[in-house]
């Protein structure tokens, strides 16, 4: 998959997303330095991704923070226009190849989540907190 990647901290992510477009994260907007989930910023770093040929906007989103070998994924949005394409598991992959992550937290914050987490090995383990651990 043609599917290029950028590390970013979070003003340079803000004044991308500005620039790109918010409409196409529903989730997104609610975790800048002005929405609601803003305290959530701190030591987080921005993976941003560009499937190409496709033209357009951003198509996929993860906001984490990285302690030792574990990351907590805070957001992880895929652009509603293009899910279903494997731009997430893709994604999802090279996060973990690039962070050198042996394991990842998150929180499945609706239905779909869940069963996108679910897909792709990871393990619920309370109400709504999923976990992937490689060996």
């Amino acid at each position: 998959m043609n599917l290029s990647y950028r590390i970013l901290d979070c003003h340079i992510f803000e004044s991308y997303m500005a620039m790109e477009g918010w409409e196409s994260f529903p989730l997104l907007k609610s975790y800048t330095t002005d929405g609601e989930f803003s305290f959530l910023l701190k030591d987080c770093q921005f993976m941003i991704f560009d499937y190409k040929p496709s033209d357009g906007l951003l198509k996929a989103v993860c906001i984490y923070r990285k302690i030792c070998d574990t990351l907590s994924i805070e957001l992880f949005e895929v652009n509603k226009d293009y899910r279903q394409l494997g731009i997430g598991t893709y994604a999802m992959e090279r996060l973990m190849i690039e962070t050198g992550a042996k394991t990842v937290y998150l929180d499945a914050k609706n239905a779909n989540a869940e069963i996108f987490w679910k897909n792709i090995g990871m393990k619920k383990i309370d109400n709504q907190t999923f976990c992937l651990e490689t060996l």
